[in-house]
């Protein structure tokens, strides 16, 4: 071990230097997608990319549940993909008839939660919002339905795109199968309560503000 350390040692600035770059944006500011202005970036992405508005929902079409970060002109900002009028949208599989889903207006998105509240944590103004429960965080989802003729029931739309509702009836808070699988191997290889594991999985969604989620 100490000899790692000491192999390290004439590293250590290098090192330092590039950890403190990744507190900021790349040199131009731009989207890698588009090349436009970027805006946003997601840690949860390989390589961090920077984002431009348009394009950090276009990419996480698939990826609904990254936490992503905003540029403030100073710093990094947790953030969230509803502030870039992200909808998860049910994928057509589980439709019978091809038809275009369910739309939400944009001014629908607006929150009028605490400004000093971090935005991940804006609870939607919408009331057909989802709490989702996932490894990365607990997510306030805005979601569009699949209301084609022969479609699916809200729960069962929701179970074949892998995420278990709590409720058939009442739909308000879902878990991610990736979520309950996690929470099972805590369980049987670390001996974790399950209120230990979601007092954890606050830690994670904030963690100056654990109290607010």
């Amino acid at each position: 071990q100490n000899e790692f350390l000491r192999e390290w040692k004439d590293y250590k600035e290098l090192y330092l230097d590039i950890l403190l770059q990744l507190e900021g944006p790349p040199e131009p500011r731009k989207c890698s997608h588009c090349l436009g202005g970027g805006t946003y970036r997601c840690p949860g992405c390989f390589g961090m990319p920077l984002f431009c508005t348009s394009c950090c929902g276009d990419i996480h079409r698939t990826h609904p549940f990254h936490r992503v970060e905003q540029w403030t002109g100073t710093h990094f900002q947790e953030s969230s993909l509803r502030l870039v009028c992200f909808l998860i949208s049910f994928p057509k599989s589980l439709c019978l008839i091809e038809d275009v889903p369910q739309e939400v207006a944009n001014e629908e998105w607006e929150s009028s939660q605490p400004v000093a509240w971090p935005p991940h944590l804006w609870v939607p103004d919408t009331p057909a919002y989802l709490v989702v429960v996932d490894t990365s965080s607990v997510h306030y989802c805005n979601l569009a339905w699949c209301n084609c003729p022969g479609s699916p029931d809200p729960h069962i739309q929701l179970l074949g795109a892998g995420i278990f509702p709590v409720s058939t009836a009442c739909l308000s808070t879902v878990f991610t199968f990736k979520i309950l699988d996690d929470f099972l191997c805590a369980t049987v290889e670390c001996g974790t309560a399950a209120m230990n594991y979601f007092s954890k999985l606050k830690r994670i969604t904030s963690n100056v503000f654990p109290h607010l989620v």
